[in-house]
């Protein structure tokens, strides 16, 4: 009996904590716009909760809701629905890994800033704006992106270089680097890669989506700068337009910084109006 009341204790004190987890799960996804397993996961703690707090009440106070048997049938409504909700949670997440093309791919492209100086940086950019830039040096461009990223900036950089070079020539020892590469089946990466790195084939424009989008989901002030040229080449033009759109988009939404690299001649006159039409002219 006192073994049993002590398993009730405990898991009461459990549930409490478990709301309390809950509370914060709600507050983080409640908002976005498409249903994620989690937030059901917390619905069904919540049920789960209810269901042992009102278990401990009944058996540890002696305290009936109108009698033990609606009490007793009430904990197990609780319970059904818990489990239902649950499973429901789970289905949702095997569609979700099966069918939304990467979008909760684990990565490791976790945001950070390289140093904390603070100030302003020389770029004529704003917060919530996306550029294109053919205009300016690429490697000066790439050197301000990497001051950035020491003035209080998350950097993501999308490139056609491997992380070893860029990490020496900028020293970007942290931030994130997603390279855009035809991938060979039978050439080895790993010595040009780095725990803070992925390969993207450019033809894999979800993949890139999923990157971005887990990146500015947890960025504070993001900072991403991509490489255009050779998605340019591989890909269909009103496709890539499509993706540069929606990415402007989620920059807007997080108030982050968007720049596109490329070279003067890559793109037509008729793409490059196209092109303006989400994202500005980098002076």
């Amino acid at each position: 009996m006192l073994d049993g009341a002590i398993i009730l204790l405990f898991s009461a004190i459990v549930s409490l904590f478990a709301i309390v987890i809950v509370f914060f799960i709600v507050n983080k996804v409640y908002q976005e716009n498409y249903k994620k397993p989690w937030l059901f996961i917390a619905f069904s703690t919540i049920f789960l909760v209810c269901s042992q707090l009102l278990q401990f009440i009944s058996s540890f106070f002696n305290i009936a809701f109108f009698s033990n048997t609606a009490t007793n049938f009430t904990v197990y409504v609780l319970e059904f629905i818990s489990i239902t909700v649950l499973a429901y949670a789970l289905l949702l997440e095997y569609f979700i890994l099966k069918y939304y093309k990467g979008k909760f791919v684990k990565m490791r492209l976790i945001p950070v800033q390289e140093g904390t100086l603070g100030g302003e940086i020389d770029l004529n950019v704003s917060n919530g704006a996306s550029y294109l830039a053919f205009k300016k040096d690429k490697k000066y461009l790439k050197e301000e992106f990497s001051m950035a990223t020491r003035k209080g900036f998350e950097g993501f950089l999308i490139s056609q270089d491997f992380p070893r070079d860029i990490r020496s020539k900028y020293g970007l020892q942290k931030t994130p680097i997603a390279v855009v590469s035809q991938v060979d089946e039978n050439q080895d990466y790993t010595q040009f890669m780095d725990n803070s790195s992925e390969l993207v084939d450019p033809l894999q424009l979800n993949k890139l989506i999923s990157f971005i989008d887990n990146f500015l989901e947890q960025s504070q002030n993001p900072f991403i700068m991509m490489d255009l040229d050779l998605l340019v080449r591989t890909n269909n033009f009103s496709i890539l337009a499509e993706l540069l759109n929606y990415i402007a988009k989620r920059v807007e939404k997080y108030n982050g910084i968007f720049i596109c690299l490329l070279n003067e001649d890559t793109l037509k006159d008729f793409q490059l109006s196209q092109l303006r039409q989400f994202l500005k002219d980098l002076e």
